[in-house]
């Protein structure tokens, strides 16, 4: 395997992160709108965690393990920051 083949692998790697970060961010916009619908606060910090430490249970390495939680705590801030905005404009 070369350089070009490893960048393609990342590339096609990197469509999919992308399509599945809009995935996840429309799946927040439905969120917004159930918690707005019943008065649920957009934040739940045991939820955050939860969900962090799922994902790092996923992992293989003690590299991806702490590496997974800041992205996942970017994502998740990110999907707050999304439905906050909508439960706002609404």
């Amino acid at each position: 395997m070369d350089l070009k083949e490893l960048r393609k692998e990342i590339d096609a790697v990197d469509q999919e992160l992308v399509a599945l970060f809009e995935r996840r961010m429309e799946i927040s916009e439905k969120f917004a709108a159930f918690k707005k619908e019943n008065g649920i606060p957009v934040r739940d910090e045991a939820r955050e965690k939860e969900k962090i430490r799922q994902v790092q249970d996923l992992t293989h390495t003690a590299f991806n393990r702490q590496h997974i939680e800041e992205l996942y705590t970017l994502l998740i801030s990110l999907s707050r920051k999304l439905q906050e905005e909508l439960v706002k404009k609404s």
